[in-house]
């Protein structure tokens, strides 16, 4: 009768879902026959209850408003697919010219509204099949508004299981990444914006047991508060696949970057110049937030081509456990470009260039490296700084920690020597010619296997031992002999921008240690310069690589020839020949604090002895009488002589508390002193009188020496 209400007992889902069915459709079919007749059942099904899905409150209303038409409506007050989804509430079905045919009931095209959980209000298009002899039920979905896009769905409840498909366009990022966040969230930090197209599928039981996700993330754009890291216009494409392993997943991923770029500091990527790939296959464990890679293959465009495999630790301290690198390409200069001239961008080798590439192994432990074994093809280097060219080789190295693991480190990776091989290049402006090198190195250590000589300029380095430990560290140390054969102090005052010194510099490099912080000479150090011999000996330099480094030695020189100095130094001209005794000498910081330093004629030198009117009158300003001397020089008959005779000359200096105590050759009268002692006709004499000189003003005189053009006489 219309209007009429059944209340069928509560018993099991399918007795429910049948008696109500089968009561409407009985009454339905008792119906009066007249056309313009309207019949109503409305059926109390009551709560559903399935393995893993719940129907709470439901009711059917069957209407037949014409002859041949039949309306079903369904009524549900709350029900409950999936737990991450959230309920589904005041979910109304209209379904016209239902079909029921125990055991099938199914209906074509149905509209669908209510209120969809985490997906906010919905009204959409619907289709639905229920067999009530397996209980299985299959739906399809179309229209769902999802985070601002579309998502056609379709699914299926099977006593194996549900499977749920869902095909999206147009979804936005921002309000897509609150609808994951029970599956997956993001750092509260993070923006993102752009679209996704994906295809998702979700097979479960009780819970997902797969997820397959495919599509595109479109203009992708995303930046953390930090600034270091963004992307601009990112587009990617992915195909995943996840399985659950009891609490754990499997995941197989492609993903490919083809245009957009990205930015994690200080590392920027543009994928439209170099395209890049990815293929992952790992296990990620919730508890405790490891990621394990068992493989994962990389390769970017005239970039890298690599496998990876490792852990990743997301709940620990140290997110990179373990690593292992197989590098099958690294190329230069896109891959030096991008990946690893950033991290020099604040040192001097900012403007380096690199070509070729390298391959090989590397292993890092606890976020630090453990060992690699790389080999170089072909690599050449240009800056201004350094350079080096058809760089080849192999270098192998090890952690101290592999190194010094039970059972050694002889079959570990980077236990084997090192070869290095170039030919040629520069550093600091200093030429190398063609050189090979054999060593071994781990930690902080390493060692030259055997004698090797270094071309420099137009000379050369001979290294018979070079040894280093703990580099860096306040503990290191060092040894070092050799000799340095002999190379033009002209090209090496050219190379480090000095005044150009004439000669060479050779001679023999004792025993050089570092140990406890300072480096110390074994012997004496020689060498050649400026025509005579230079010997250094009792050298100590404390904290060498520390804010306050401190050096001691004795200087000793021999014969210089006076010509080739002054003219080096702008000084005027002096011929003949000096003798240098520098004793007790102290810097710190590189400046001067202590010395007793005396310049002379050595005895007997037989060789000319003439000095030009701007270098006695440089000296006599040095030794306090420049008013005297440059009156004389600018008057007169000396005017018209350029050079002077002289016999002897000499000055000294002893620093003590930044007053140097100054005096010549030998005593004039009271406290002047003989700076130089004159020789023939005319003769002259320069006579220091200052006796106690500030440090500090004597190095201004002397820099203002150099750099000014000395007196003219006329």
């Amino acid at each position: 009768m219309p209007g009429e209400r059944f209340h069928p007992v509560h018993t099991s889902f399918k007795a429910q879902a049948l008696a109500g069915v089968v009561l409407a459709t009985a009454l339905l079919s008792i119906a009066p026959e007249r056309g313009d007749a309207v019949g109503r059942i409305d059926i109390d099904i009551g709560d559903l209850v399935g393995s893993d899905w719940s129907a709470r409150n439901v009711s059917i209303a069957l209407e037949l408003p014409g002859a041949e038409q039949t309306i079903a409506r369904v009524f549900v007050k709350q029900a409950t697919l999936m737990p991450e989804i959230g309920a589904l509430r005041d979910l109304s079905i209209t379904c016209p010219n239902p079909l029921v045919r125990e055991p099938l009931f199914a209906c074509k095209s149905a509209t669908v509204s209510g209120q969809f959980g985490r997906f906010g209000r919905q009204q959409l298009r619907a289709s639905l099949e229920y067999r009530s002899d397996n209980e299985t039920l299959r739906f399809a979905i179309d229209g769902l508004r999802v985070a601002q896009g579309r998502v056609h769905v379709t699914g299926q409840w099977l006593e194996s299981g549900w499977t749920l498909a869902a095909k999206t366009e147009g979804l936005a990022l921002a309000s897509l990444r609150e609808l994951m966040k029970p599956w997956f969230a993001l750092p509260d930090d993070l923006t993102v914006e752009g679209k996704a197209s994906l295809d998702v599928t979700l097979h479960g039981a009780d819970t997902i047991a797969t997820a397959q996700v495919g599509g595109t993330l479109n203009d992708v754009t995303a930046n953390n508060a930090a600034g270091t890291l963004a992307t601009d216009k990112l587009n990617v494409i992915l195909d995943t696949e996840l399985k659950a392993d009891g609490a754990d997943w499997i995941i197989r991923a492609k993903i490919a970057a083809r245009s957009g770029q990205a930015y994690s500091d200080p590392i920027f990527l543009d994928f439209a110049q170099q395209p890049a790939t990815a293929t992952v296959a790992g296990r990620w464990i919730p508890e405790p937030g490891i990621l394990q890679l068992s493989e994962l293959k990389v390769g970017q465009k005239d970039t890298v081509m690599a496998t990876l495999a490792g852990e990743l630790d997301f709940g620990g301290e140290m997110l990179l456990r373990k690593l292992h690198v197989d590098l099958e390409r690294l190329e230069f200069p896109v891959a030096f470009t991008s990946l690893m001239l950033p991290f020099l961008l604040d040192t001097e080798l900012k403007d380096l260039k690199m070509e070729g590439h390298v391959s090989g192994v590397v292993e890092m432990e606890a976020g630090l490296p453990a060992a690699f074994a790389l080999e170089l093809h072909e690599v050449n280097a240009t800056g201004n700084v350094a350079s080096f060219r058809a760089l080849d080789g192999q270098v192998n190295w090890l952690s101290s920690a592999r190194r010094d693991a039970p059972g050694g480190a002889a079959s570990r990776l980077g236990a084997a020597p090192s070869r290095l091989e170039w030919q040629g290049g520069a550093l600091y402006g200093i030429s190398t010619g063609a050189t090979r090198i054999h060593f071994v190195t781990a930690g902080a250590d390493f060692r030259l296997l055997e004698p090797t000589e270094l071309p420099i300029l137009d000379g050369g380095l001979a290294i018979e031992e070079l040894s280093v430990r703990e580099l860096g560290e306040p503990q290191m140390s060092v040894r070092f002999a050799g000799e340095l054969k002999p190379i033009s102090v002209t090209l090496l005052s050219r190379a480090f921008g000095w005044p150009e010194f004439a000669g060479t510099i050779a001679g023999r490099i004792p025993q050089v240690s570092l140990e406890e912080d300072v480096l110390s000479l074994g012997g004496d150090l020689d060498a050649e310069v400026f025509g005579g011999q230079v010997k250094v000996n009792a050298l100590k330099l404390q904290n060498p690589l520390g804010d306050y480094p401190q050096l001691s030695a004795n200087i000793t020189m021999r014969n210089l020839d006076l010509e080739a100095v002054t003219g080096t130094f702008s000084f005027g001209k002096i011929t003949g020949r000096l003798n240098a005794d520098i004793r007790d000498l102290e810097l710190f910081q590189w400046a001067p604090i202590k010395f007793d330093a005396r310049l002379y004629t050595p005895p007997g030198d037989k060789s000319r002895h003439l000095i030009s009117q701007r270098a006695v009158n440089n000296l006599s300003n040095i030794g306090g009488g420049g008013g005297g001397v440059t009156a004389a020089l600018s008057s007169g008959f000396l005017r018209f002589f350029e050079d002077f005779r002289y016999d002897r000359l000499g000055l000294s200096c002893r620093l003590e508390n930044e007053i140097c105590l100054m005096d010549g050759i030998e005593r004039q009268q009271g406290e002047s002193y003989y700076i130089v002692k004159g020789s023939g006709l005319p003769r002259i004499d320069i006579i220091g009188n200052a006796r106690r000189v500030s440090w500090n003003r004597l190095v201004s005189q002397l820099t203002a020496i150099q750099a000014s053009g000395g007196p003219v006489v006329q």
